[in-house]
């Protein structure tokens, strides 16, 4: 799995965040409003156990729904003062006609009813495709009963009575677009208690009476005494019919400002996203006079439904009252919920969704990054891809990348490795003609003694050529034993542990013995007097380092002239210095004399010939000084040239690790 879907898939374990935090919101928004549901089903139960025990004219179960009107109908066979009670659910059906339905008001104790007949069932002429349209309506009170038959001859104004005299009524009949519509006023008698109504023809068949459903004034002022404050409540007639109200929408507060669209359409999507919108069914109100009867429940349960314009919501609450082990009614209560409870349930909604979007944000950063990370670090190996061939040759230099942060600095560490690997690449191309230039002349000595040797004839002649032979192979000897000494010396320098040491006085030693070795030339040692010049080094291999430098002063210093070697403090470092008399520096030589295998000798130059020379001595003076965080140079001078290290004074020393890093990495 490579970078990319790594990160993409850490990003995508971030989603768990907002699915925790979801869960989370989920129970305390139920929490929330669980209890406060609950608190309302206390008040409702407690309320409708009151008023299950008061005496009132309870109605039946089944029956036709009285609404009370505020002014008295116009009796003109048309619904505009109907238009409140025109809910589907607030018809009731006819006998005798499928579709017809009627509507019941009163007003000051006159019943008033409206009629709708289809059309397709009846005329008024009574031709032989349909009977003739026919009303007939039985009315009973409290004493007595009786019939009146409504047959309209054509629409209209018309009035009809019973046959007895004592029942009388006004109607008016008006066609509609599918229906015939018929406006009754019972003029007498007053307080009907039970109704019936058929449609068609008159015969001698039993009508059902229904019952008169009318709502309860006496319930209302109960109703009123036991509701809380900032709270509405209806008595329910079992069909859901409404006996009592108190409390009307007018009194109920009107919704609070809750923080503008935005706050709103958080809210609103939030909700959505935790499946806990509102019921919205529930914003039907009862102004038609009707519940809906399958929200009348043997059970006290609680139900919401938003208030307009997302401004809040309204808790619901219903409760049977139960008299005799049957329900009677039923109570309903509606309280909006609190200042504090919109703010808390939409404070909610608005962390989920903002927590949602954050995270979804924050993995979108993240694959972005992701993404560009990756592609940082296939340009840097395709880069390297290119720059190191397949063979593990370098055919082209690597460009660093520009940057402050890790990659960055990877890119720069491969691209100073490929460097190297470079520059490594060239001294091997460049050892075998090295090692070839060294070792023709002693081969060819070997080589032409023993072709002479074969052709000599005296033994004169044969111990020539042997010595001349010998002498050849002595100095292969010399040049593998100064391989092998080099090899010896980078191995041994990371393994000899450091010590304080007096510079100056191991120089001042140093040059006593090197006037006894070296007789030819002069030797003069410059070191400051009074406090020692201390460093943490090997006495063994700083006497190897000088070693290296006096036998190249040696060689380029003529005879009887002066080598000087210095200690010169600087601060936090101390220089050795030796300087010695002879040819300048050739060009470019000056940066390549420490390299292995790299020699400008000659046979002019030389004073001291003492034997083959492998390039390797300044390579070995390098190794030493690096191996004691130093740094080696040679520079001209006007009447010679001086070789300089540079070493740490004691305790102030830089890390070596960087060094012997180093050193593992350097050719031979």
């Amino acid at each position: 799995m490579n970078l990319r879907a790594r990160l993409t898939l850490i990003s995508l374990l971030l989603l768990s965040l907002p699915l925790a935090g979801w869960q989370l919101v989920r129970s305390l928004e139920h929490s929330l409003r669980d209890s406060y549901q609950q608190a309302l089903i206390d008040t409702t139960v407690a309320a409708a156990r009151e008023l299950a025990s008061f005496e009132v004219g309870w109605p039946s179960d089944s029956g036709l729904y009285v609404h009370r009107a505020d002014r008295e109908p116009v009796i003109d066979g048309y619904d505009s003062e109907w238009l409140d009670w025109r809910a589907p659910s607030a018809w009731t059906d006819i006998d005798g006609a499928p579709g017809a339905r009627l509507l019941a008001a009163e007003y000051r104790g006159r019943l008033n009813l409206l009629v709708e007949i289809p059309d397709d069932a009846f005329a008024l002429n009574g031709n032989t495709d349909k009977d003739a349209l026919s009303l007939e309506l039985w009315i009973e009170t409290g004493q007595e009963s009786g019939r009146v038959m409504i047959q309209p001859a054509a629409p209209g104004w018309l009035e009809s009575g019973g046959q007895d005299g004592r029942l009388r009524v006004q109607a008016a009949l008006q066609p509609g677009d599918r229906f015939w519509r018929m406006e009754i006023a019972l003029l007498e008698p007053l307080q009907v208690e039970r109704l019936a109504v058929r449609v068609g023809p008159a015969n001698n068949e039993q009508v059902a009476f229904r019952p008169l459903i009318r709502p309860i004034a006496a319930l209302s002022g109960q109703l009123r005494a036991r509701l809380p404050e900032r709270t509405r409540g209806w008595l329910l007639h079992p069909e859901g019919w409404v006996l009592a109200r108190a409390g009307q929408s007018a009194e109920m507060p009107s919704p609070q400002d809750d923080g503008g669209d935005v706050s709103k359409l958080l809210a609103t999507l939030a909700a959505r996203l935790l499946g806990v919108l509102p019921n919205s069914s529930g914003t039907d109100t009862p102004d038609a006079g009707r519940f809906p009867p399958q929200a009348m429940s043997r059970q006290p349960s609680a139900d919401w439904y938003p208030l307009p314009d997302g401004a809040g919501f309204v808790v619901r609450a219903t409760a049977p009252i139960m008299r005799d082990g049957n329900a009677v009614a039923h109570l309903l209560l509606e309280r909006p919920a609190d200042r504090f409870m919109n703010a808390a349930y939409e404070a909610l909604l608005q962390l989920f969704v903002l927590g949602l979007a954050a995270m979804l944000l924050i993995a979108a950063i993240l694959i972005g990054f992701a993404g560009r990370l990756s592609g940082r670090i296939r340009r840097l190996r395709d880069a390297l891809d290119h720059a190191v061939g397949a063979d593990g040759r370098v055919r082209a230099a690597m460009p660093g990348p520009e940057g402050h942060d890790e990659i960055a600095d990877l890119g720069r560490s491969l691209s100073d490795m490929v460097e190297r690997q470079h520059r490594h690449q060239d001294y091997l191309q460049s050892l075998a003609s090295k090692l070839s230039h060294e070792l023709r002349t002693p081969l060819a000595m070997i080589r032409s003694s023993l072709e002479n040797l074969a052709d000599s004839e005296t033994p004169e002649q044969q111990e020539k050529y042997r010595q001349r032979a010998e002498e050849g192979t002595q100095r292969l000897q010399s040049m593998f034993r100064a391989m092998s000494q080099a090899a010896r010396i980078e191995q041994s320098l990371s393994e000899e542990p450091l010590r304080p040491i007096d510079l100056a006085e191991l120089v001042t030693a140093y040059v006593e013995g090197c006037r006894q070795t070296f007789r030819r030339h002069r030797f003069a040692a410059v070191v400051p007097s009074g406090s020692p010049v201390e460093v943490d080094a090997s006495a063994e291999q700083l006497g190897q380092l000088l070693d290296k430098l006096v036998e190249n002063a040696v060689d380029f210093t003529p005879p009887g002239e002066r080598i000087t070697l210095r200690v010169v403090p600087r601060g936090t470092q101390v220089c050795l210095q030796v300087d010695n008399p002879g040819p300048p520096l050739p060009p470019g030589l000056a940066e390549q004399a420490f390299e292995s295998m790299v020699s400008n000798r000659s046979h002019d130059d030389c004073h001291d010939n003492r034997g083959p020379h492998l390039g390797l001595g300044l390579y070995i003076a390098r190794l030493i000084a690096e191996r004691h965080g130093g740094s080696i140079r040679a520079v001209d001078r006007p009447e010679g040239c001086r070789f300089e290290v540079e070493l740490p004074r004691r305790n102030r020393r830089r890390s070596s690790e960087a060094s012997r890093s180093r050193l593992d990495q350097e050719p031979l």
